[in-house]
């Protein structure tokens, strides 16, 4: 057979695919710069949505921005705008000057690589990378909680403002770029359609960023732009009121006090007076200090539970925001309560007793809304001191909870050893092309000879679809730019391939690329539950356990991750063929895990057999076209359950 490196498709059908419109309706904030504080004013706008078409989305928000105002003149500042100004400013166009690059850099690039996460950061190696790259680095997502930025020798702060950062870069470009800043002055309002009302983007929001810059430059107030703290000061601070004149003093003075006559207070209306002492949602945000929009989450209820065996669901109950043991404090402005998102955290005891609550917004069936107070975190003043400890609860990680079952970690495969990120990628690839079920015989066909040598033909079978085609080739033609194959040749009937003799090439097609897709897909949702949610995750792959009481009795579990002190344990099985299903569900019994909290992915699987198999044993089964259904479905069905247990409790 001739050996040809460039795979060949003779003679294929021309795809022609009908594709259904997705449409629903969605939220977008509009931002109209105001010439003083905080000058920015935000209005939400309800349109209709389509996927995959964002120009159309942006006339679609500007319709509805016309249809309340029409004399509003609205950009759109993102590189999807159809206003040539509005692309060049939008974070992957506008440019930034730095000291230590020779050359410009799109601020969206210069936010990413500023980032210092748990562990890593900040990556200043993307300086030079082009944005397309910079966002799609897998060290963004994998190495835990963003913690602060970097940036040419000097630290930034993500809390408690996290959009503070990229908003100050931004104006800092329009700054040095006054040609492009003077064109945002003939407008008043900015979107951007990327960035949506109920979450915040990982690159920030340029709408709102545009809208600050012009409302600092109808004030005059543009220095405060050559220092973050200036920016934090004027941007982030209420200005405090003026005193009074003179003339309004002597005015009081004169007017005469009419004192009212003496009411009395039954009873039961005495603690409803003390109630209305309580700041409201306008008072809060000035004692705190904190904008609107975290003020709004602060609602501390009485009954929340000040030690570190207790939970608590707080409701928002209007004008309950503080705890008795608070209330001093909050009137002396002396109480320091962060808000990060849906993540907020205070003192439990004295100021400097070295521990806080840390509380998580969460949604459950007997409140509508309400923070959970589940763990206590390490405050850096007394943190060392042993009385301090013995109260702190953090939840367990997945390695910390297989310990405490008996078990010796023996072995746990860390970032450093995994593959090149091309591979891991090739391997997510593959994942999603075994979607397809002509994808999943081609694979298992190849699986079959490979021990062999020579060429072989896989015949594609016989009314499959344009679909299934284009999948197939399109992954073939990926395995041979990456050398898994000597030779191949793609026919509409059949394709005829010869497969290199690599012991790692036999490796990866034999199950490895499975487990690769397996703990990108657990990876992707622990980064929207601790992105979104500030949940505590932690995930581990290929773990090699040891019973502490049995010598020489060792297990091997592919992926084992936790959230919120909550265990799961997910394996993968690239074939049908001889698996002991029963040793998975005794397994979990020495796991001191329930069978809700494994899944099984196998890619030879279809649908109808892994609920078949899932019915037997009792625990989940997936294959490459469910994980991402059954992982989400797991993992919020045990977080309900958990969440249900501390509800009854209380």
């Amino acid at each position: 057979m001739q050996h040809i490196r460039n795979c060949a498709i003779l003679d294929l059908h021309k795809p022609v695919c009908s594709k259904k419109l997705e449409v629903f309706m969605a939220t977008r904030t509009i931002c109209f710069p105001i010439s003083g504080y905080p000058y920015c004013k935000e209005q939400p706008v309800t349109f209709t949505w389509i996927k995959g078409s964002k120009r159309q989305n942006i006339r679609a928000v500007h319709d509805a921005v016309h249809t309340t105002d029409p004399d509003v003149s609205i950009l759109e500042v993102s590189s999807a705008s159809v206003q040539p100004e509005g692309e060049a400013v939008s974070s992957l166009r506008l440019l930034l000057h730095l000291d230590s690059v020779a050359q410009d850099v799109p601020i969206s690039t210069v936010f990413e690589a500023a980032k210092v996460f748990e562990h890593g950061g900040p990556f200043a190696d993307l300086l030079t990378c082009a944005p397309s790259k910079v966002h799609k680095d897998t060290r963004l997502r994998t190495n835990g909680k963003l913690l602060r930025y970097s940036l040419e020798g000097s630290e930034y702060p993500a809390e408690p403002y996290p959009d503070s950062f990229f908003e100050w870069l931004y104006c800092r470009a329009l700054k040095q770029f006054p040609e492009k800043a003077a064109q945002l002055s003939r407008y008043n309002a900015f979107s951007d359609i990327a960035a949506a009302a109920d979450s915040k983007k990982y690159y920030g929001d340029s709408s709102r960023a545009a809208a600050i810059y012009v409302g600092l430059a109808a004030a005059g107030k543009l220095p405060c732009i050559d220092s973050y703290e200036s920016f934090i000061a004027e941007v982030y601070t209420e200005p405090k009121p003026l005193p009074k004149s003179e003339k309004s003093e002597i005015a009081s003075k004169k007017a005469p006090e009419v004192s009212a006559p003496a009411k009395e207070i039954p009873a039961d209306e005495s603690s409803q007076s003390d109630n209305a002492n309580i700041p409201d949602a306008a008072q809060m945000e000035q004692i705190l200090e904190l904008p609107k929009a975290t003020c709004l989450l602060l609602s501390l209820a009485k009954n929340a539970g000040l030690s570190a065996n207790n939970s608590s669901e707080l409701a928002y109950k209007g004008k309950e925001f503080f705890l008795d043991a608070y209330q001093k404090a909050l009137k002396n402005k002396t109480l320091q309560i962060n808000v990060h998102k849906n993540k907020f955290t205070f003192p439990m005891e004295e100021h400097d007793s070295g521990f806080h609550a840390v509380g998580v917004l969460t949604r459950s069936p007997a409140w509508e809304y309400g923070w959970k107070f589940n763990y206590l975190a390490e405050n850096t003043p007394g943190a060392e001191k042993p009385e301090v400890k013995a109260k702190i609860q953090k939840p367990l990680t997945a390695l910390e909870h297989l310990e405490r079952c008996g078990y010796k970690i023996v072995q746990q495969v860390v970032p450093e050893k995994l593959p090149p990120i091309a591979v891991q990628r090739m391997a997510w690839k593959t994942g999603e092309a075994l979607c397809d079920p002509v994808v999943v015989d081609f694979l298992q066909f190849i699986r079959t000879h490979m021990q062999s040598d020579g060429s072989f033909s896989f015949r594609i079978p016989k009314g499959a679809s344009k679909k299934s085609f284009a999948a197939l080739s399109e992954i073939a033609q990926t395995w041979d730019k990456m050398g898994l194959f000597a030779a191949i040749v793609i026919y509409p009937q059949n394709i005829v391939y010869e497969l290199a003799q690599n012991e790692t090439v036999r490796h990866f097609l034999s199950g490895k690329w499975l487990e690769l897709f397996v703990e990108h897909q657990v990876q992707q949702i622990l980064n929207h539950y601790q992105e979104e949610q500030g949940a505590e995750v932690s995930v581990y792959s290929n773990v090699v356990l040891s019973e502490t009481a049995s010598v020489g009795s060792t297990h091997e579990l592919d992926v084992v991750f936790s959230i919120n002190g909550k265990f799961f344990w997910v394996e993968a099985k690239s074939s049908s063929r001889s698996i002991d299903y029963g040793k998975y569900a005794s397994l979990c019994e020495k796991l001191n895990v329930t069978p809700e909290s494994l899944l099984l992915v196998n890619s030879d699987l279809s649908v109808e057999e892994c609920e078949g198999v899932s019915y037997f044993w009792n625990y989940r089964v997936a294959n490459c076209a469910t994980i991402t259904q059954e992982l989400e479905s797991m993992i919020a069905k045990q977080i309900e359950s958990t969440g249900n247990a501390v509800l009854s409790t209380n």
